[in-house]
């Protein structure tokens, strides 16, 4: 029987981080087992812990406060075999998670497994026209079997949205044995961004890999979130200048650290080239695409601090950079790929359900939204998860049309 494991590092987020316990220790697979590590929390996040009398949760604390990375290391380490994923202490596994997973494992023989999220905006989200938003896929439920060099060329072509879907360590399951491969001086976390590192790490090492439309982890978004913290114009900063004053990694030369995932994601990958130089030559960051593309995709709040730093890369990176103007992020296009970039939205958006203000008729944390998520996304077919949320999903059923 194949082993897994959730690795839940957190720090100061007990409010939260029960619920994601929960969703944990409500799988019902065997060979599976929770590792908390708290990176010196000054709240109850330990007694938060204690509370849950299960064999197959422990807790783990370093003792001394590390940077994110280094926290990740850290708890990295503490898992020796097996199948392995990192979710964050306001994320969630869908009902029934490491079944399904495993069923793909077995059928496939394949080393990772990654899916397409659902996602959840907590009630204390500081956003509160998104605050309590439940999302996910609602039609599809195939599985692709991918080749990891071809997605990889997509994400760093800004074809795909982030690393989301890359074999994810985070969010989704590798084994052991390929993590094994990416280390180095005995160090495997080589850059501030943990999961785009790691996602890009098990890419290079890893001719394929499945990935899963149907969803098995929620995504949670909470007050304290780093990534909200930095990219959402509504949230304020304070999370993410405290990451950035622990970090202990240099961003990689020419680089200048801001709040645009294109950047974010190709300095992420100039560290990884650096260390695993052969196993990334075949790949190139596209830095005019690059500089472009975080232009484009800035918001209120990130807009001065991204263009400051696209005009200082982009003298650093100049000879890189060949007959693009960066005075303007326009990219001409003709009508017919126009209609066809349309077109691919309509399709893309006709397979998400949202459900908005779930904390209006009973959802309260990233537990209960995971208990509706999966009744929905099983069509009604568990009794167990009917029985549990009987008046939450009766209130569901006169809001959406089944």
């Amino acid at each position: 029987m194949n082993k897994y494991t959730v690795i839940i590092p957190t720090r100061d987020r007990a409010e939260t981080l029960e619920a994601t316990i929960r969703t944990c220790l409500r799988q019902t697979y065997e060979n599976f087992k929770v590792v908390v590590s708290d990176n010196c929390s000054s709240d109850n996040t330990k007694e938060i812990v204690s509370r849950f009398n299960d064999p197959r949760l422990s807790y783990i604390n370093p003792g001394t406060r590390l940077s994110m990375a280094a926290h990740f290391e850290y708890a990295l380490n503490h898992v020796q075999d097996g199948f392995i994923m990192f979710i964050g202490s306001d994320d969630g596994l869908m009902p029934d998670a490491i079944h399904y997973v495993d069923s793909i494992v077995e059928k496939y023989k394949v080393d990772a497994v990654s899916c397409r999220q659902a996602t959840y905006v907590w009630p204390n989200f500081p956003d509160e026209e998104i605050a309590g938003r439940l999302t996910f896929g609602g039609v599809r439920d195939d599985i692709e079997i991918r080749n990891s060099s071809e997605w990889l060329e997509k994400t760093l072509n800004f074809q795909v949205h982030y690393c989301f879907d890359l074999p994810n360590l985070y969010c989704g399951f590798v084994n052991r044995r390929v993590v094994d491969k990416a280390y180095l001086g005995g160090k495997y976390f080589r850059s501030i961004t943990p999961d785009a590192y790691a996602a890009f790490a098990t890419a290079i090492f890893l001719e394929k890999y499945a990935f899963s439309h149907r969803p098995f982890v929620i995504a949670g978004a909470s007050g304290k979130s780093n990534g909200a913290s930095s990219l959402h114009p509504k949230v304020d900063s304070k999370e993410a200048e405290k990451f950035l004053l622990e970090n202990d990694i240099p961003f990689f030369d020419g680089f200048v650290n801001c709040p645009s995932f294109e950047i974010i994601l190709c300095e992420t990958f100039a560290q990884l080239s650096e260390a695993f130089s052969s196993k990334c030559s075949g790949y190139q960051i596209k830095y005019d695409l690059m500089l472009l593309k975080a232009l484009e995709n800035a918001n209120e709040k990130t807009r001065a601090e991204i263009s400051a730093a696209t005009r200082e890369m982009y003298v650093n990176f100049m000879d890189k950079i060949r007959g693009r103007n960066l005075k303007s992020s326009r990219v001409s296009i003709n009508n017919r790929s126009l209609l066809e970039k349309i077109s691919s939205i309509s399709i893309k958006f006709s397979n998400i359900v949202e459900i908005r203000k779930t904390q209006n008729f009973g959802i309260k944390d990233v537990d209960d939204a995971a208990l509706v998520a999966g009744v929905l996304v099983n069509g009604f077919k568990n009794d167990l998860f009917l029985t549990r949320k009987k008046l939450i999903l009766n209130r569901i059923k006169k809001i959406i049309d089944f």
